[in-house]
């Protein structure tokens, strides 16, 4: 059975929040795993290291891993059809990434929920 993808209404719900100005971008120290935001209208999904999300990382020289979708229409059609499989990052070679904070279904949730 293939995995249950985050549906329509969730995807909704994660790109008013973003585009509302909150994000979903963890803070600490190194690696913090994937992250979400909109900024100026684009919709970023991306890995953040030092609270950062790489691809509006200027500060040091890492390659940027950021995948921009530029409009609301483009990201709520890609999240919705998304999984905790499919964003799992098992596709990297280095096994560090996989399923190292992630996004998921619960992260998605409670980032949603947390605005109301």
């Amino acid at each position: 059975m293939p995995p249950r993808s985050y549906g329509l209404p969730l995807a909704e719900q994660v790109a008013d929040a973003l585009a509302a100005g909150r994000t979903l971008v963890p803070y600490h120290r190194d690696y913090c795993g994937l992250g979400l935001a909109c900024v100026e209208g684009t919709f970023i999904y991306a890995e953040v290291w030092d609270g950062q999300l790489q691809g509006l990382n200027t500060i040091d020289e890492r390659p940027p891993y950021a995948l921009p979708f530029p409009d609301r229409a483009a990201f709520v059609s890609w999240l919705s059809q998304q999984s905790d499989a499919t964003l799992s990052r098992r596709e990297m070679a280095d096994s560090f990434y996989w399923n190292n904070q992630t996004i998921t279904r619960r992260r998605l949730r409670q980032f949603v929920e947390e605005g109301h």
